[in-house]
């Protein structure tokens, strides 16, 4: 299965520890600017105000705002999901057990309030010409949850463990019924249910219907 290495770890490699320690200060201001205030409702004099060094040592490193974006994505993007593609080698013929793992550590994420704030953040950019250059960046960089589910239900496909058309398309069910119930009614400020019980019980089932609707049955 592929190595999943973020760009900004590697750019993050070539700096002194000085100038590691400044661009990781940025990466963090910059993530919850964008998440409270919206993207176009930060100015680079912003971040800097908040991360402290100077607007040189900001444009010298990230370039623009809209290039900032994507290492803060590609950063976050890591934190969140890079686990997954390490662990996903020790899941090989477990796919229920896969599933399981992948499943839990998504709705431990959907349901903190950063998961709305960054919805809307998404959103918004679809609409804002700055932002029109990067979105194939951005789409790729917000891809990588599905990709990574993908490449392990391809592998198991290969191996002759799954049957399934479409992994990529499947990969992407996935995840979407587990947002589904948790993500769209708090999305519009609708108080949810969003308790361990109720998260642990729609997993299970989700789990249940996709290894039986892959041909495999369910694990002892």
């Amino acid at each position: 299965m592929k190595d999943h290495t973020c760009c900004i770890s590697s750019f993050f490699k070539h700096l002194s520890g000085k100038a590691e320690s400044r661009c990781a200060k940025i990466v963090d201001v910059a993530h919850r600017l964008f998440l409270d205030k919206g993207y176009e409702n930060v100015s680079m004099n912003d971040i800097v105000k908040e991360s402290g060094g100077s607007l040189s040592t900001l444009y010298k490193h990230f370039g623009n705002k809209s290039q900032l974006l994507i290492y803060v994505l590609e950063q976050k993007s890591e934190e969140l999901f890079g686990e997954w593609g390490r662990q996903s080698a020790n899941y090989e013929g477990r796919l229920e057990a896969f599933l399981m793992m992948i499943g839990t550590s998504y709705l431990d994420i959907l349901v903190e309030d950063d998961a709305i704030l960054f919805n809307r953040l998404a959103a918004s950019l679809g609409y804002l010409e700055e932002t029109k250059s990067i979105n194939e960046k951005f789409l790729h960089v917000m891809m990588r949850p599905v990709t990574m589910v993908a490449e392990y239900l391809e592998h198991e496909k290969e191996c002759g463990r799954i049957e399934v058309e479409d992994t990529m398309l499947c990969a992407h069910q996935f995840l979407s019924s587990l947002e589904e119930p948790f993500m769209f009614p708090r999305i519009l400020g609708v108080e949810t249910d969003v308790s361990e019980a109720l998260r642990m019980k729609a997993l299970k089932q989700i789990v249940t219907i996709f290894c039986r609707g892959i041909g495999v049955s369910k694990e002892s």
